[in-house]
């Protein structure tokens, strides 16, 4: 029989193995984008600035790159996308599971399938449409309009109204007087806050990382997104790359992933267990 305290200092041995592994990357970049690229390709790799923490990298991104307008532009487009996924999703999720229609099983079951459909399977067709026939070129619409009501979103808010809203609730408000959309707005919405938190961290860190998107759709250095203008760092077959300079960019591209984490994280981990006890219900 082993002791119990064995096992849980091994097991904390084991989560802190797995800590360091998954924390270093990011430590990595961090410390990297304060060290001058002889510190970061040396015989003799360093894990601390030899000659302290530079900054140039850092004063360079924005007094020559102008690096903050990549970062609004990726604060703007993940925003909107989160708004318009939350409001579209959470309103089809709702109608699929509290409300009565002809077909409404089959059509929620043909949604489902799409599901199955790799990304890169529609990358051309979805290309074409955006630019052939909506001219939607160099604007941000295409990414937003057609992830506004994913099957992923509606199914994650059809499962989480299903499970949290009993339709002596729904029947309760209509008895009142409150009208279908003044039911969704003023009982359900409030009720799944904790569904929405998960699919909105979601939606905003897909929405922020975006690059294959921007990249066929946006030409104009104004509207680039942030993983797009880092990859003029990365060099070419004429410029070496600018190692310091695409560390000090990522690290700076991250920090509003970590704002938003912090933030909803509470709300994050309430749906997450909400969710799989109803599961397990």
């Amino acid at each position: 029989m082993i002791p119990r305290i064995v096992i849980r200092v091994f097991t904390y041995i084991l989560l802190l193995i797995f800590a360091v592994i998954f924390v270093f990357p990011f430590y990595d970049m961090v410390i990297g984008s304060f060290m001058d690229d002889n510190d970061l390709f040396g015989l003799h790799p360093t894990f601390w600035p030899r000659e302290g923490f530079d900054v140039d990298a850092y004063r360079e991104l924005f007094a020559v790159y102008n690096f903050w307008r990549p970062l609004l532009n990726s604060v703007y487009v993940a925003a909107v996308r989160t708004v318009g996924t939350l409001f579209f999703c959470s309103l089809a999720g709702f109608t699929f599971a509290k409300r009565q229609f002809p077909g409404r099983d089959k059509l929620f079951f043909l949604m489902l399938a799409t599901m199955m459909l790799p990304s890169q399977a529609t990358i051309i067709p979805w290309y074409l449409l955006m630019i052939k026939v909506l001219k939607w070129a160099d604007t941000y619409w295409p990414f937003w309009v057609p992830v506004w009501a994913t099957a992923f979103g509606i199914f994650l808010m059809r499962q989480f109204i299903a499970a949290s809203i009993p339709d002596e609730m729904i029947e309760a408000a209509a008895i009142d007087g409150c009208s279908v959309f003044g039911t969704f707005v003023r009982i359900v919405l409030p009720l799944v806050k904790p569904g929405l938190a998960v699919l909105g961290i979601i939606t905003f860190v897909n929405g922020w990382n975006i690059f294959l998107e921007p990249l066929l759709i946006l030409s104009d250095p104004d509207k680039f997104t942030a993983p797009l203008a880092l990859v003029a760092f990365q060099g070419s077959q004429r410029y070496a790359p600018r190692y310091a300079m695409l560390f000090a960019g990522s690290t700076l591209s991250t920090i509003p992933l970590l704002v938003v984490f912090f933030a909803f994280q509470r709300q994050l981990i309430s749906g997450i267990m909400s969710g799989a006890l109803k599961g397990q219900g």
